[in-house]
């Protein structure tokens, strides 16, 4: 798994490895949180639990953009949509935050540069402008 995650090699393979990691790690951990909070009656998230319910939702999508980047080296796009989905999803749901905005734009561009050069079967460092 972590050599389909690695393609295409160089730093953009650095770079998606580590974009699913982070949506991965921070989706289960959201989507685990809500849960107990929302079994507990906890107002870690909020008071309502329309609003834990909404966040779990959020959380899931983050994670299903780790899934995006797994399975981008067989489907680019579709792939990289979703990715694009989890990382927006990522700067949204934690938007009171600068770091997650940042992590969550940056995984999705990385997503993009790499459905481009695994559309094209090489990286962009191998096609100079």
């Amino acid at each position: 798994m972590i050599d389909r995650l690695r393609k295409p090699g160089g730093r953009l393979g650095a770079l998606s490895l580590t974009s699913a990691a982070i949506l991965a790690i921070v989706g289960a951990l959201g989507v685990l949180s809500l849960l107990v909070a929302l079994i507990a009656g906890s107002g870690f998230w909020s008071n309502s639990d329309s609003d834990k319910v909404v966040g779990m939702i959020f959380f899931a999508i983050v994670f299903l953009g780790a899934v995006g980047f797994l399975i981008e080296d067989q489907y680019p796009w579709a792939g990289a949509a979703l990715a694009v989905v989890g990382g927006v999803a990522l700067a949204l749901v934690l938007f009171w935050t600068a770091l997650a905005i940042v992590l969550g734009l940056g995984a999705a561009v990385v997503a993009v540069l790499r459905a481009r050069a695994m559309h094209h079967g090489s990286t962009t460092a191998a096609h100079p402008a």
